[in-house]
């Protein structure tokens, strides 16, 4: 009998590892990058208390070209580029959302690196 449960279990953790792998593919996973798109800009929209903040909008401006607007997803994520040709020093990103007002953006990356990740902390008005 314990083999047969041990094999059970082994077999579940097969499948519950095989299942973490292939989730939350969407949009905003770096497997759906493009190759020579740039730097990719990602990160969270939390308000003060930690809680991600959905469909909150996210700009990117760069000092020169046009700015991109993209939405978070349900978990507050957010990810993009915007060209290759844009240094990341010169973007700013900000976000906003109708009931709330921006408190805080944080850069994790510093400038110059591929992955710039900026979180975002919004306050519920």
């Amino acid at each position: 009998m314990s083999i047969l449960f041990r094999t059970f279990a082994g077999a579940a953790a097969a499948i519950a590892l095989a299942a973490t792998a292939f989730a939350g593919g969407d949009d905003y996973d770096a497997m759906n990058d493009k190759e020579g798109a740039g730097p990719a800009y990602f990160g969270f929209v939390r308000d003060h208390r930690g809680s991600p903040v959905s469909d909150a909008q996210v700009l990117l401006r760069p000092k020169s070209g046009e700015p991109v607007a993209l939405k978070t997803n349900v978990l507050g994520l957010y990810r993009s580029h915007i060209n290759k040709d844009v240094k990341p020093e010169d973007v700013t990103i900000s976000c906003e959302k109708s009931g709330y007002r921006q408190e805080r953006v944080f850069r994790r990356t510093e400038p110059g690196a591929m992955f710039i990740e900026t979180d975002c902390t919004l306050r519920r008005l």
